[in-house]
């Protein structure tokens, strides 16, 4: 695309100048990029545009910067603008041909239940024949490709770049996962959901948010600032509530609540659950894989907001049974080993209530709490484990630049009794929880805080580490 169809008053020489991309990353700048000069906190993007000059045809930037950039750069000419991000946004759009109305878009947000609700709403589209695309924090499913994910949420410009990928190959309905801090960036700008999800809303995030008002007021944006089409709402979480009464064209699910969209008669099962979904004088009997009382709710999710957008309620009753859900999400990766990402209080409490639910005598618990995250979490955590678990192994779980030590020990200040034990190395932890776990009938362990995650970052190191993988190689032996 030449530059005049993105800027239509530039001189004649530069109109004609050909751009084969837009980057406003430096890591990531190719030949023939336009460059956005973004200013960013805790980085100096100006230190690094002498490095990129001869991969860009151009440089983007508000005209503040316009002294201080004819000192940096020589060789390209630069665009001045009044809003960096006003340009940014309408340049992308174009480049990348986004038009919303290509799209159906469905969001689903929350601190837990995001991933296993988009992945069960994408199976039950692909079941009724509709062809749809995956955006999520285990990866991204563009028809045919799966991409691991690197962000919950994709930034702007990589989402628009996604966007193209999935009109190219005629996908209609793009599901994705919304994070408090996409909302927050406004990196959906521009998207308009046909229907938006809740699942609930507990303590995560709290270094980005610093209070759990800022955290619930962010959410809550994706309901009220450009309003879907209509809402979802989980009446069993408290803060759902206060959304449900906020928001026009409402509907709500849920279990102990009068809800919309209702489970009675729920079964918890080792293998399974089972209930009927009720909505207004209809039921239908449902049978899931996933377990526990919060899955249900996940389910309830699913099917209703699919239902609302107007597919048979009976189709989707029947399609949950072949989901056998999502990867480190409470997966049994061995008789009576489970793997789960839950790295949230609520989320741990959650996972420990069901094995319990489910009919385990002893649970013992291995998990940890990031580094350079929520350090009020730590204590909560352990608290939580100390209830809900029979016996816990505190660990290290991605303590970055702290020392996994003073971690360890902040989680065990939460701790009621002495019924866990401090094992740094993760790998001996796990070990050491499975012969445990060996020596007493009923019993089972969950390897809590990673799920599908492939490695452990220490210092700014990412080092290869997956509890399922760990699991496999202490039992082979």
């Amino acid at each position: 695309m030449r530059l005049k169809h993105l800027f239509p008053n530039l001189n004649k020489e530069l109109k004609e100048k050909k751009i084969r991309g837009i980057s406003e990353d430096s890591r990531i700048t190719g030949y023939g990029d336009l460059f956005f000069v973004k200013e960013r906190k805790n980085f100096d993007i100006f230190s690094v545009l002498n490095k990129i000059e001869d991969k860009v045809v151009a440089f983007v930037s508000e005209e503040k910067n316009k002294e201080k950039l004819k000192k940096i750069i020589s060789k390209k000419p630069i665009i001045f603008v009044k809003n960096i991000e006003e340009d940014f946004c309408r340049v992308v759009d174009r480049f990348y041909r986004f038009n919303k109305d290509d799209f159906k878009f469905i969001g689903v947000t929350g601190t837990n239940g995001k991933t296993t609700v988009t992945s069960l709403i994408y199976h039950l589209l692909k079941k009724i024949k509709k062809e749809c695309a995956l955006l999520g924090t285990v990866k991204y499913i563009l028809g045919d490709e799966a991409v691991k994910a690197n962000y919950t949420t994709p930034d702007y410009l990589i989402l628009r770049k996604i966007f193209k990928r999935i009109k190219d190959k005629g996908i209609k309905y793009v599901v994705m996962e919304v994070s408090s801090y996409a909302i927050d960036q406004q990196r959906i700008k521009g998207i308009d959901f046909l229907g938006c999800v809740f699942t609930n809303l507990s303590r995560d995030h709290l270094d980005y948010h610093k209070t759990m008002k800022n955290y619930f007021e962010t959410k809550k944006k994706l309901f009220t600032l450009n309003p879907p089409a209509f809402s979802l709402i989980n009446i069993d979480d408290r803060y759902g509530c206060k959304i449900f009464k906020e928001v026009k064209n409402v509907f709500s699910y849920g279990i102990k609540n009068n809800a919309h969209f209702k489970a009675k008669k729920i079964k918890c099962l080792k293998e399974k659950s089972q209930f009927l979904f009720i909505y207004k004088n209809d039921s239908y009997l449902v049978d899931t894989p996933l377990l526990g009382k919060y899955n249900i709710l996940n389910v309830l999710a699913s099917v209703s907001i699919l239902f609302l957008l107007g597919f048979p309620l009976k189709k989707l009753t029947e399609g949950v049974a072949s989901f056998k859900g999502v990867e480190g999400r409470l997966e049994k990766v061995y008789p009576d080993i489970f793997i789960d990402y839950a790295h949230t209080p609520d989320a741990l409490r959650n996972v420990l209530l069901t094995l319990r639910e489910i009919g385990y005598q002893k649970i013992i618990c291995v998990f940890g709490c990031g580094g350079e995250r929520d350090q009020g979490k730590r204590k909560i955590m352990g608290k939580v484990a100390s209830i809900y678990a029979d016996f816990s192994f505190v660990t290290s779980d991605n303590p970055r630049n702290e020392d996994p030590l003073k971690i360890c020990k902040e989680v065990e200040k939460g701790f009621l009794k002495k019924n866990y034990s401090r094992i740094i190395d993760r790998k001996k932890a796990i070990k050491e929880a499975i012969k445990l776990k060996n020596k007493m009938e009923s019993c089972c362990v969950i390897i809590a805080g990673k799920g599908h995650e492939e490695y452990q970052i220490i210092a700014n190191k990412r080092i290869p580490f997956n509890d399922k993988k760990i699991v496999k190689e202490i039992t082979r032996k």
